[in-house]
């Protein structure tokens, strides 16, 4: 048993291991860089003011703006890391987390990119880092509306965190008991990201009209469903299966977990039905946002192969899974 010695326990080894599977997945990205027509594997992006002002220049640049991305996954890698050890969703400290990120996320190359959806999605955990924590905290604090600013800031790179929304509320609900006032946080964060670009459009430029189109293009549903080769089919049809799996898995198990635990997967069954509503119908079939439906699916995976059982069949599992990446990169 080679991947589940490794990526079990959080050693060096592991790590490693964890690092060189990232760097091979871009390897492909990397090397079409180089090749003569490598710039024009880039996605175009519509992005808000601070990603136009921070990242536009990076894609131009497709070296550099897959150097990016790469460093990008592995910080979202390691904050869900910290989530599992923090609140302890796993029965173990573990690098399984960050490895089936990786591994859902980044094998398709337009995931490999710098993009909004991908700098959001970094808000949008930290956002659910800080809700999963109000728990311990009594109504009517400032954590919740902490958490609306958080996701109004990455708004500012990517506005359709904005329907998250409903989900913070349920979230919250799932947690614990909530007010009305805080209901009313995430409205008011939003109000306020509103009056931000309204002044800034209206009052400082002299362009309302600017303010409108940069609020219609950032909402629109753009793109549609594109064929891939049938690699990728299989793939993610073996993904599904293994999610399958493991959600049995843990129903079975789902009454031994604690309280807090089980709120907390509770929320990640949420945050799985609103992945992939982002990206079936509002983003349609984008393959930057995978990245949404990636987190709840790491932490059930996960779950699942800490069993102790079958060991065996986890090791297989997991070589078909990589083997299926391998075989995407060499098709595409």
């Amino acid at each position: 048993m080679i991947f589940l010695r490794l990526f079990k326990d959080s050693r060096l080894k592991g790590t490693g291991t964890m690092i060189l599977l990232l760097l091979a997945i871009f390897i492909p990205s990397f090397i079409s860089d180089f090749s003569s027509n490598g710039s024009s594997e880039l996605m175009a992006h519509t992005g808000m003011p601070f990603y136009n002002l921070i990242f536009g220049a990076i894609h131009t640049v497709t070296v550099l703006n897959h150097f990016v991305a790469m460093l990008l996954i592995m910080l979202i890698s390691y904050l869900l890391l910290r989530i599992g050890v923090r609140d302890q969703l796993l029965q173990q400290r573990s690098l399984m987390p960050a490895i089936f990120f990786i591994l859902f996320t980044a094998s398709l190359p337009a995931a490999r990119e710098v993009s909004p959806a991908l700098i959001g999605s970094i808000f949008y955990l930290l956002c659910f880092i800080i809700l999963f924590e109000v728990h311990d905290k009594r109504p009517d604090t400032l954590s919740i509306f902490s958490a609306s600013l958080v996701l109004v800031l990455g708004s500012m790179f990517y506005l359709k965190l904005i329907w998250f929304i409903p989900l913070i509320w349920i979230s919250l609900w799932t947690m614990r008991q909530v007010t009305w006032r805080e209901l009313l946080y995430p409205v008011i964060a939003y109000l306020l990201l509103a009056f931000f670009l309204f002044t800034w459009f209206w009052g400082i430029r002299d362009n309302g009209g600017g303010f409108v189109s940069l609020i219609s293009e950032n909402l629109s549903f753009q793109g549609g469903f594109q064929s891939y080769h049938f690699s990728v089919y299989i793939l993610y049809a073996y993904m599904i299966l293994l999610v399958g799996i493991a959600s049995i898995y843990m129903i079975k198990r789902f009454q031994s977990m604690k309280t807090m635990v089980q709120n907390i997967f509770q929320v990640m069954f949420y945050m799985f039905l609103a992945g992939a509503v982002l990206f079936a119908f509002i983003t349609r079939f984008d393959p930057t946002t995978l990245v949404f439906i990636a987190f709840p699916v790491t932490f059930v995976l996960s779950n699942y192969f800490h069993r102790k059982k079958n060991p065996w069949i986890h090791e297989l599992a997991l070589w078909i899974l990589v083997g299926l990446v391998v075989y995407v990169q060499i098709m595409l």
